[in-house]
């Protein structure tokens, strides 16, 4: 029994655990090293990380050109290019068609300075796949920066697969602009906290997450979002109303899933549907991420009211963060909802409400409900006090 059992996994040979890495899911494949000092080593092999000083982008391009997804156990997965002491950037090419690509500065205070982005993707049929080469279908760009941001472009330019775009921590990012009319699905925007300008063409996309302040909206076509997340919480960075919200309004109508902040609502969508929208509802939605600062009367009084316009709806999920920004005038527009019948959200299952500090809360949520939840309705609610 004190006989301790032979570790056989450690045991086997370099090229084997290669071979049995490069068939696991990156995100798994990538914890390795936290198995022992042997897989730690194991996974750098995997790995194969390229150093490349003072070189150019274009060394990228050859990096993801030459890649071989047929042989695993020779590939280089990771390269690091080193444009001066202080700057270098780290491409990972990982399964599934997805390319990771991330600047970093040695010196963590130094101002970033202002910058406008226009990415663009080729609408052409993509080329046939050869037998060497990456086919780009998620790209995940980590704070991309003045100096960077064109010849990032040049390069997305050729990505004429591209499907998922990830955008995040470009801290002087001020004016986005999306251009992909024919293969973008998914797009995902977080960190920029000086976006200011967001333009988007893009007639298939499906997914849009964006978090952060709310910038000025134009969107140049047409498409209906499945998925709409806008975690707004620290408010818009226009003012006076200037965003047009029509257009928003039209591409999140038909959406399955929407997160949405009471202030946003309460600024943008109620105006909107009051004067000229009175038919307006989220028929095909199922499930609402509700943001707030408070479960106070007349915040709940709010959520309530969207509530009426959602009669799928079937999961709700409230989040209480003190932190959220709130309208800062009082909103009195009345909405005409037809018959009150017709708005009650029959299918409603759960409700759970996160963030909040008191059994109250949940208390008074529980009453408002009744305004447009049939007493003989089987509904779930949940909460976690923090």
């Amino acid at each position: 029994m004190s006989e301790q059992k032979q570790d056989i996994l450690s045991s086997l040979p370099l090229e084997l655990l290669l071979y049995i890495i490069s068939f696991l899911p990156f995100d798994s494949a990538r914890l390795t090293p936290f198995v022992s000092t042997r897989f730690r080593s194991v996974w750098n092999q995997a790995l194969l990380v390229a150093h490349t000083h003072n070189g150019s982008i274009e060394a990228i391009s050859r990096f993801i050109h030459n890649f071989d997804e047929h042989v695993p156990s020779k590939n280089t997965r990771k390269m690091e290019l080193h444009f001066d002491k202080s700057t270098f950037v780290s491409t990972i090419l990982a399964p599934n068609n997805v390319m990771h690509m991330s600047f970093f500065f040695s010196d963590g205070s130094k101002e970033e300075d202002s910058f406008c982005w226009r990415i663009e993707t080729n609408d052409q049929i993509p080329k046939r796949v050869e037998s060497s080469g990456f086919l780009v279908k998620t790209l995940c760009l980590d704070s991309v920066y003045s100096l960077t941001h064109e010849v990032v472009s040049s390069m997305v330019l050729d990505f004429s697969s591209l499907e998922n775009l990830k955008i995040c921590g470009c801290k002087g990012l001020t004016s986005l602009t999306i251009d992909s009319p024919a293969k973008l699905i998914h797009l995902s925007i977080s960190g920029c906290p000086k976006l200011r300008c967001l333009d988007i063409r893009s007639s298939k996309l499906k997914t849009l997450h964006y978090q952060g302040f709310l910038p000025m909206i134009k969107i140049h076509e047409h498409f209906n979002l499945t998925n709409a997340i806008f975690d707004v919480r620290q408010g818009p960075v226009y003012c006076n109303n200037a965003l047009d919200i029509g257009p928003l309004l039209l591409i999140i109508k038909n959406s399955q899933s929407l997160t949405l902040c009471r202030w946003m609502f309460e600024e943008l969508i109620k105006p909107s549907i009051s004067s000229s929208w009175t038919s307006f509802k989220f028929y095909k939605l199922h499930e609402l991420r509700w943001i707030d600062n408070s479960m106070k009367q007349e915040n709940t009084n709010s959520l309530i009211s969207f509530l009426k316009l959602c009669p799928s709806v079937e999961r709700i999920f409230i989040t209480i963060d003190s932190n959220t920004y709130s309208s800062k005038e009082e909103t009195s527009v009345d909405i005409d909802y037809g018959s009150k019948h017709a708005r009650v959200p029959r299918n409603l299952e759960l409700v759970k409400l996160e963030g909040s500090k008191s059994e109250e809360d949940k208390n008074q949520l529980i009453l408002a409900l009744q305004e447009v939840v049939d007493i003989n309705q089987p509904l779930l609610i949940l909460s976690s006090f923090s």
